[in-house]
């Protein structure tokens, strides 16, 4: 399967102007958020086909990358975009075999899709030395915007991999029981928290 054939690769190339404005903004605070911690190694977990860590190598190329992800095709298309970073299959829940081994970890638009978000919260937090930066849709917003775009209308806007559900408050009180140093914004629509290891 090419990049241009995966669903999640061609949510990066919509033709909605509005849309192609909301995601790019996300992605710039990614981008920005992880320069301004100028980490030596990023893991990305649920790295999707690569767009996030195009974006890392351009702007930081001498960081470390490792990029995992639970589905073969988004591991094939990153690898095909991004030669030369490296990629593997894996899931967020997994056991960690080097813990601590980079000091950033990322784990965006994951943690909704998962029956145990804290067990995914706590396998991130034994990738980092220093760092996650955590991402997930920012309801009701999220389904607002699907709705009013024609999307999963039968359920209201809601994904139907999205099991979790959170606002801000409630993502904060999640990051909280794993790490008392974090910090949760919003970039509409959706939240991001930055935990620090001290």
């Amino acid at each position: 399967m090419t990049a241009a054939e995966s669903s999640n690769f061609q949510k990066y190339q919509t033709g909605n102007p509005l849309m192609q404005r909301i995601i790019q903004r996300f992605l710039n605070e990614v981008v920005e958020t992880a320069c301004q911690l100028d980490p030596d190694s990023i893991v990305d977990l649920g790295c999707g086909e690569g767009i996030v860590a195009g974006m890392l190598r351009a702007e930081m190329p001498n960081a470390g990358y490792l990029g995992l992800d639970l589905s073969e095709t988004a591991i094939h298309t990153a690898t095909v975009l991004q030669p030369g970073l490296e990629f593997r299959v894996g899931n967020v829940l997994d056991p960690v075999a080097d813990p601590g081994c980079a000091e950033l970890v990322l784990c965006l638009e994951v943690v909704e899709h998962l029956d145990e978000p804290d067990e995914a919260v706590a396998r991130v937090m034994e990738w980092t030395s220093r760092y996650a930066l955590i991402s997930v849709p920012w309801e009701p917003w999220f389904r607002i915007g699907n709705f009013l775009r024609g999307r999963h209308i039968r359920r209201l806007g809601n994904h139907p991999e999205h099991i979790q559900q959170f606002t801000p408050r409630l993502f904060s009180a999640l990051l909280g029981r794993h790490a008392e140093s974090h910090r949760v914004w919003t970039c509409f629509p959706w939240i991001l928290g930055l935990v620090e290891i001290r």
